[in-house]
């Protein structure tokens, strides 16, 4: 009789919980009787995962918090190396994190367990010297993107594209009517959403010039806001009261408000992705203090920084960078999309190749087999 296989998984972060939870129902049906223990949160063990630690147990955000715990991080640390030891898994699924997984995985060298890295780094955009250091520390390395694969390929590392999961996970069935109805907004007004992050730091940078704009514009066109969860919607008030200007917050409808937006301004990062695949034109803001600035554009090298962008492979969406981002430029270039049919339809065509360069979807399968092959 078979011996039960066991797999060791890790992530510190909820979007990895989530992550890890898709990857495991997908991989159960196909090793019976697996046994999985690790780091996760309540959707990996809704999934069965049993839970040595819990994501919750390392969100300590902050240089003095981080100081302050540091004792705790450490024996956490030992404790979870020292649990894997004698547990002896028969693979372990490292989830993104790599502040705390690679380090993790550098503890494991030398056991013979092979390590399987889900999420690759952004070593594209920097410190691009991480990718060989971590073909060292790891034996099978899953990534998101396409173009991620050659980057590892050179230092001889097994890599496999499995795609984004946003591919599967963006939808929308909520009908336009139904929405403006919902929300009490105007079906005859053009729909602006602003999206200015999920970061505390990105709303209030961004958000003041996206209220300018909303201030004047807000005769002919309306504006809306989807409120990230980890965002106080009092601190958007605080901003519009400044602005002298109120429009709807709307938390938790980022997706349908993108959806049934006519064009919206985004603050760069995976939201992004979010409004390319829901098929929305859009606008890109970034924006840092200054020093920060300065000291990312020494060590980012990329032509395009929005993730829309760089995966398409062009310039589809304009990237308002800094100073750039400001009420004047972000008309200049939200006019067209609202105004211009033509070039609307343009970018809703570029934008329809999203899907299928993300991977076209059933990312969650793709690496369930990957680690299926080190269970069998």
């Amino acid at each position: 009789m078979a011996s039960q296989k066991k797999l060791f998984l890790l992530t510190t972060e909820s979007s990895g919980d989530l992550l890890g939870a898709r990857l495991l129902a997908a991989l159960k049906p196909n090793v019976p009787g697996l046994e999985v223990r690790g780091v996760g949160g309540e959707k990996l063990k809704a999934e069965g995962m049993h839970l040595v630690r819990a994501v919750s147990d390392f969100n300590v955000m902050g240089l003095v918090e981080v100081l302050s715990q540091l004792s705790r991080l450490r024996a956490m640390f030992a404790e979870l190396v020292e649990d894997l030891r004698t547990w002896q898994p028969d693979v372990v699924v490292l989830i993104d994190a790599p502040d705390f997984n690679l380090r993790f995985a550098k503890a494991l060298r030398g056991l013979g367990i092979p390590v399987v890295y889900y999420v690759s780094p952004q070593v594209w955009a920097w410190r691009k010297g991480r990718a060989k250091k971590i073909a060292k520390l790891v034996d099978h390395m899953m990534v998101l993107f396409r173009f991620e694969t050659e980057i590892y390929h050179q230092y001889g590392l097994k890599t496999t594209w499995v795609g984004h999961p946003l591919v599967d996970e963006v939808t929308c069935d909520t009908s336009r009517a139904a929405f403006l109805a919902e929300e009490g907004l105007d079906p005859s007004r053009p729909l602006v959403a602003l999206a200015p992050g999920s970061r505390r730091k990105e709303v209030k940078s961004l958000l003041p010039t996206m209220l300018d704009v909303a201030k004047a514009k807000g005769d002919r066109y309306q504006f809306a806001i989807p409120a990230a969860p980890t965002i106080d919607t009092g601190l958007m008030k605080q901003l519009m009261a400044e602005a002298g200007v109120q429009i709807p917050i709307l938390p938790g409808k980022m997706r349908p408000l993108i959806r049934h937006a006519d064009a919206a301004v985004v603050a760069s990062g995976t939201a992004t992705l979010e409004t390319g695949l829901l098929g929305t034109p859009m606008i890109v803001g970034y924006r840092l203090q200054r020093l920060s600035y300065a000291l990312a554009k020494r060590l980012v090298q990329l032509d395009n920084i929005a993730l829309v962008n760089i995966v398409l492979g062009r310039r589809v969406v304009p990237e308002l960078i800094q100073d750039a981002f400001n009420p004047d430029t972000i008309w200049t270039e939200l006019e067209p999309l609202l105004e211009d049919a033509a070039h609307r339809r343009e970018v809703e065509a570029e934008l329809a190749r999203l899907p299928e360069a993300l991977g076209g979807g059933g990312a969650a399968n793709r690496a369930a087999a990957v680690v299926k092959d080190y269970l069998i």
